[in-house]
This record gives structure tokens, sequence and C-alpha cells, in this order.
């Protein structure tokens, strides 16, 4: 991918407001796209209490209700110039635990609000948006040129986040996560 191509996909581009400058989003134009990545998260960060979360279900309604939750917590902690990217990843992040949990449903494991959920952490400089799963199966980054018709809204999560990954959380299935920095 050529630094030109680079340069279109969607990235963050707003004013933090109270830096009253340009986000620095140069180290994203890079040619080359990052893979997710794995990280061992300890394994009481799921249920942190400095996280807001919610249980999810497997209904369409989901991804409105992670999103709104998402937009009024980020906006909540003054950072509402991250809510835009946010709200996108967790609509991403939320559309595909739907779809794992359904392929784990039809597998004949149970799927329950202690395996599909949502959490927002805020840490000092960052926050991080992170959706539980059933599934242990990775996320797959596809390239930009594939032909097919859906697969492509980790390009998205790849290019608004600073950095994404999974984590694997014990007999839960996994975390999919990105962090977006702010100041």
């Amino acid at each position: 991918m050529s630094l030109n191509q680079a340069v279109d996909l969607p990235t963050r581009k707003r004013v933090a407001l109270a830096m009253h400058e340009p986000l620095d989003i140069t180290a994203r134009l890079t040619p080359v796209r990052r893979r997710p990545r794995v990280v061992r998260m300890p394994a009481d960060w799921w249920d942190s209490p400095a996280a807001i979360g919610c249980p999810l279900t497997r209904g369409p309604q989901s991804a409105r209700v992670a999103r709104r939750l998402t937009r009024n917590t980020l906006r909540d902690w003054g950072l509402g110039s991250l809510a835009e990217d946010a709200e996108t990843i967790v609509g991403e992040f939320v559309a595909n635990a739907v779809t794992h949990a359904a392929d784990v449903a039809a597998e004949g494991r149970r799927v329950g609000p202690d395996n599909l959920g949502l959490r927002l952490l805020r840490r000092t400089g960052e926050v991080i948006c992170a959706v539980l799963d059933p599934s242990d199966v990775a996320p797959v980054l596809k390239t930009t040129g594939s032909i097919e018709e859906s697969g492509r809204g980790l390009q998205m999560v790849d290019a608004l986040s600073d950095v994404w990954g999974w984590s694997p959380v014990a007999g839960r299935g996994k975390a999919v996560w990105a962090i977006l920095f702010c100041a």
C-alpha cells in the first residue's frame, strides 16, 4: 500500500479541545498497516470497577445501545472529541461480537451477559474500548484490495484507533479492544 492510499483511510483529524491543536496522526500514515496485537491482560481487567460497561444481547439493538453508552461516557469524561471515532469502533466490534455469538450459539454453547459485553476504561492519556464475545477465534484484518462484500470494518478500526488488538478472557472467549490516546 502506498502512502497516498493510507492517507485516504479515515483518521482522527479533529482538534483536541483541551489542547487547541490538531491531534498528531502522522504515526498512522505509515505505508504498512498494523496487524492486531495479541496482549495478555490481567485476569481481572474485564471486571475492573474503573470500567464503564454493559452486557449486550445478540439482537440488532446492541450496537445502538453500545454506541450511545460510548458517546455519553466520553462526553461525561470530557473527551467528546474522541466520541465519533470511539462510536464507530465500538459499533464495528459489537457487530462482529454479535455475529460470533450467533456462531457459538449455533454450536450449542451458551451465550450470556458474562461473555458478551462492552467495557470502556479511561486510564491516564488513553481510553480503551473493548467488546467481549464468546468466540476464541482471533480477529483478522483483511487486505484493502479484497473483493469480498464484507469484512472491511477492522480496516476502519485500524485507521481510527491508535492501537488495537485482542486478548483471551479465560473461560469467556476474547475481548477485542482499541485504544484512543487523549491528552
